[in-house]
Parts: structure tokens; C-alpha cells; sequence
């Protein structure tokens, strides 16, 4: 008898930096993964984006990146809403 066990294989992984002067943040991403994530929907890799974000932002001590990160999530979220609406 053959055990298979249950595999869950996630589509890509999207990472965020910020990067700027102080006066030019701006938030970044690195996607990488399989070549199935070309397959996506775009609320789907911006919901992605807003994950990394997030993930970013709880390990942010930096004020003005703290700012940037929060804006982004904004932006991201606005535009998800539109695409939705």
C-alpha cells in the first residue's frame, strides 16, 4: 500500500523592502516561485503584496518606513477595492 501524504504547494511567495532616502521611500517586492504563478489574477498578486506588507511592517522599527509600509498597504487596498467595484 502506497502512503501519499498531502502536499500544498503555494503558487509564489511575494517579498517587500523598503528602499529610498529618507525622503524617497518606496516599498519593493521579489516575487519568486513557480512558473504557475504567471497563471494569477492580478487582485490575487497584489492581495500578496499587501500580505508581505504586512509582514514587513511588524518587523519595521524605522518611523519613516513604518509611514511608507502603511501607505502602500492604502494604496494596495484602494486599488483591490476599485478592481472589485
Amino acid at each position: 500500500m502506497l502512503k501519499v501524504k498531502n502536499i500544498i504547494e503555494i503558487p509564489f511567495l511575494v517579498e517587500a523592502k523598503t528602499m529610498g532616502t529618507q525622503k524617497t521611500k518606496n516599498v519593493s517586492y521579489y516575487f519568486s516561485g513557480s512558473t504557475h504563478s504567471l497563471c494569477l489574477i492580478k487582485e490575487d498578486i497584489m492581495l500578496a503584496q499587501v500580505h508581505a506588507c504586512e509582514r514587513l511592517l511588524d518587523l519595521s522599527k524605522d518611523q519613516t518606513d513604518v509611514a511608507t509600509i502603511e501607505k502602500e498597504i492604502a494604496k494596495l487596498k484602494f486599488a483591490i477595492e476599485l478592481m472589485k467595484g
